[in-house]
């Protein structure tokens, strides 16, 4: 069989294209590695930024600690796709928003949260993971 350079250039371009498109799967994690699963926490503040892309979006709002002190906190949503279908948009969440913010909290104790459910003080909320029957909204 004779190989020529415009099959070998065809071939490389289809690797290349397989490992761009593969790339996103390298930094998309289990839910189950860094979040617990059976607990919610409960984050009142206001909005810094909102991030609405692939493979997670991102919130990230400023609370005040137990001592009163401020304190950052980032909240992993599912993607832009799952969550367009719950309702939510680009601009669903805005810089200065006053939100409470129910989540699974990190296994390592950091600030940092997977989204159960953003609450507006109107009372409108976005739901951002399916609810789970074995834990109670506002457990801590």
């Amino acid at each position: 069989m004779k190989t020529t350079s415009s099959m070998l250039a065809r071939c490389a371009a289809g690797v290349a294209m397989t490992i761009a498109a593969a790339a996103p799967a390298f930094a998309h994690h289990s839910f189950a590695v860094h979040f617990v699963s059976d607990r919610l926490v409960t984050v009142t503040g206001t909005i810094s930024e909102f991030s609405f892309r692939n493979p997670h979006g991102l919130l990230v709002l400023t609370a005040k600690g137990d001592d009163g002190t401020d304190q950052q906190w980032k909240v992993e949503t599912n993607s832009p796709n799952i969550l367009r279908r719950r309702g939510w948009s680009e601009t669903s969440i805005k810089p200065g928003d006053q939100v409470k913010i129910e989540g699974y909290p990190a296994r390592d104790g950091s600030n940092f949260m997977r989204v159960y459910r953003v609450i507006y003080p109107d009372g409108h909320e976005l739901v951002g993971q399916r609810p789970d029957p074995t834990v109670a909204p506002g457990q801590d």
